[in-house]
């Protein structure tokens, strides 16, 4: 799925801006429903931050500073899903998956993306 697909399926529009001087990669204004990718990441990147950003949807603006954190770990979790569900279709044998080739491809470095990734993979797989 190309990046304006997947704004197309969450009837979102989307900007690419220059943040050459920004401070993120990307970010969704509620306001206006638009989904801001930085025009310089190369093309995955930018599918995985959009993924990210797109998390951020059904969250309520003016409590982003009380739930910051917690809002950002939905929005990874969100990301991986999506990323380990693309993979996985992709993957051979789904039992051999290597979750940390997954998360290195991604660039994934924390314990919350590690337990996100295997709770993803074995929600996939109700395996569980």
């Amino acid at each position: 799925m190309t990046l304006q697909e997947l704004c197309d399926e969450y009837c979102v529009e989307l900007c690419l801006f220059d943040g050459s001087g920004w401070h993120s990669k990307g970010f969704y204004n509620p306001a206006t429903n638009v989904l801001c990718i930085d025009v310089n990441l190369p093309d995955h990147e930018r599918y995985q931050v959009a993924l990210h950003e797109l998390g951020h949807i059904k969250h309520l603006p003016h409590l982003y500073p009380v739930f910051r954190e917690k809002y950002e770990l939905q929005s990874n979790r969100n990301m991986i899903h999506h990323l380990l569900k693309a993979e996985l279709d992709e993957c051979q044998d789904k039992n051999n998956f290597n979750y940390l080739v997954f998360m290195k491809k991604y660039k994934l470095k924390t314990m919350a993306d590690e337990s996100m990734v295997k709770e993803e993979y074995y929600n996939l797989f109700k395996i569980i």
